[in-house]
């Protein structure tokens, strides 16, 4: 793990063991899984990994939130390989509101049955975090 800034903290893991991306382009030196946190008034997760490294992930989580619960998990990417855990943090923190937009609630049944409370986010909505202003732009089709 490493900082950001003092209040944003990368939590992601490392693949080492991964020589291709999505099966077609080599990466001699892995592949990570981005993740971030904010701390601030309000806690906001950001995506998660890759099945394989739920445990580590979520403890990298609590060792940054050292006994807190954070208040929302933001879906910016779908894809397995970076919401693979969605299930895993919601039943952790039951209270955790997912953060989206109508085309990630819409697959997100595909993906895992999740009964936490969803708030849907339209192009130019913000959200505060305290200090932090969430601002949301869409960006189909970006990886």
């Amino acid at each position: 793990m490493e900082s950001v800034t003092n209040s944003i903290i990368n939590v992601g893991v490392n693949d080492r063991n991964l020589d291709l991306f999505e099966s077609q382009y080599k990466v001699p030196d892995g592949m990570s899984y981005n993740s971030y946190i904010i701390l601030d008034e309000k806690i906001a997760i950001f995506d998660t990994v890759d099945g394989k490294f739920g445990n580590e992930w979520l403890k990298n989580i609590e060792e940054i939130l050292k006994g807190k619960n954070p208040d929302y998990l933001v879906i910016l990417h779908l894809e397995p390989d970076h919401s693979a855990n969605i299930k895993l943090i919601c039943e952790k923190y039951p209270n955790l509101k997912i953060i989206g937009n109508m085309k990630t609630f819409m697959f997100l049944p595909q993906f895992c049955d999740v009964q936490n409370e969803k708030i849907e986010i339209k192009e130019g909505d913000k959200i505060s975090l305290g200090t932090h202003i969430l601002s949301f732009i869409m960006a189909p089709m970006v990886h």
